[in-house]
């Protein structure tokens, strides 16, 4: 058994996994205010699983990467997903548009080795730059990024995300 945490693609058995991943990692970071707690409430990590499993099952698009993360006991505790910006396949941007890791396996160095396999990922595509949109009000997630090197562009959106609007600021990385 590793004593690491391991970065994989993830296959159609990873679904239920990932939805599980989804819905806590959602509930830990915009409880407080930052999602409705009725919205968070209602998350299902089984509806999660499911849309995981129908995207695993199409293949990944052109310049895109799907990963999850597993701890050293073998179990997926988070995933990202990278590609182009927007449906913009000819942009030189690239755009991480997600990355969620098991609040239990926050600090377990989870996180960072998924985000640098993404990084890398987008780096391998070519992209010159990435984008990726975190709510403002986000500490922990804002605190991550900038620490790797992301900065805050003064760019902001209004989301739907999931039937819910949230704010998002917009954090860039020059890659190459």
């Amino acid at each position: 058994m590793s004593m690491h945490n391991v970065v994989r693609s993830p296959s159609e058995d990873d679904a239920d996994a990932m939805g599980a991943v989804h819905v806590r990692a959602w509930r830990a970071a915009y409880s407080g205010g930052l999602m409705p707690d009725e919205y968070l409430d209602s998350l299902s990590a089984q509806a999660r699983a499911n849309m995981w499993r129908q995207q695993l099952a199409q293949p990944v698009a052109d310049r895109s990467a799907r990963f999850v993360v597993e701890n050293p006991a073998g179990v997926v505790v988070g995933f990202a997903l990278i590609g182009p910006k927007g449906n913009d396949s000819d942009a030189d941007d690239g755009e991480l548009y997600v990355i969620n890791v098991d609040p239990e396996s926050w600090g377990t160095g989870a996180g960072p080795v998924l985000h640098e396999e993404a990084v890398d990922a987008l780096r391998d595509s070519e992209f010159g730059r990435a984008v990726l949109w975190v709510h403002p009000k986000n500490h922990r997630a804002r605190h991550f990024y900038e620490s790797r090197g992301w900065r805050a562009d003064d760019v902001d959106r209004v989301e739907t995300v999931l039937g819910v609007e949230i704010v998002e600021v917009r954090y860039s990385l020059i890659l190459y």
